[in-house]
Parts: C-alpha cells; sequence; structure tokens
C-alpha cells in the first residue's frame, strides 16, 4: 500500500480543512501553514517506512484465532495450551 498525499497531509496537520485537486492543495484553512511539497513526501516516506515495518502485525491479526475461539482453547487447553497455540503465528511472522 502506498501512503497517498492526503493520508501524509492529515497526519502531518490532522485539524486542517484543505481540499486536494489533483496534485495540489487548492484550499487551505488552518492555524499552521500550508506543507511545502518536501514536508509532504518527508511524511510519506515516513509513513510508509512505519507502514512496512509493522507487515508482521497485520500477517498476525489476520492468522489468529477469533478471541472466541482463543477463550475455549484456554478453557479446554489451559493458558500454556493457547500460548502454543499463539506462538506458531508469532514464529511464523517474528518482529523484525
Amino acid at each position: 500500500m502506498a501512503i497517498s498525499k492526503l493520508e501524509a497531509i492529515q497526519s502531518l496537520f490532522p485539524n486542517a480543512e484543505f481540499v486536494i485537486a489533483g496534485d495540489e492543495i487548492t484550499v487551505w484553512e488552518s492555524d499552521h501553514e500550508k506543507p511545502t511539497e518536501a514536508e509532504i513526501t518527508a511524511e510519506q516516506e515516513r509513513l510508509q517506512t512505519e507502514y512496512d515495518n509493522n507487515e508482521y502485525q497485520r500477517n498476525r491479526a489476520a492468522e489468529y484465532p477469533s478471541i472466541i475461539d482463543q477463550l475455549d482453547d484456554i478453557y479446554h487447553n489451559g493458558i500454556d495450551g493457547w500460548k502454543a497455540t499463539i506462538k506458531e503465528t508469532k514464529d511464523k511472522y517474528p518482529k523484525e
């Protein structure tokens, strides 16, 4: 997923009101000055790096059993059994 200019601007100035037409900010209403292209690009790069570095979290979340299934696992197999189940996914998608 590529981080958009819109996402970068919203990250830099969450309370700003603005309009983007094409690739340009056409309306800017904020207590802060409109960001430069360099500032927007730098924020896009920062957000992209953050997104890429957290891929393991998204992969884990998709594979973890539902909370209901995890509670059932704890009931039937105890905490150690549940930990073993969760560890399989954690080992498959380690933090880097």
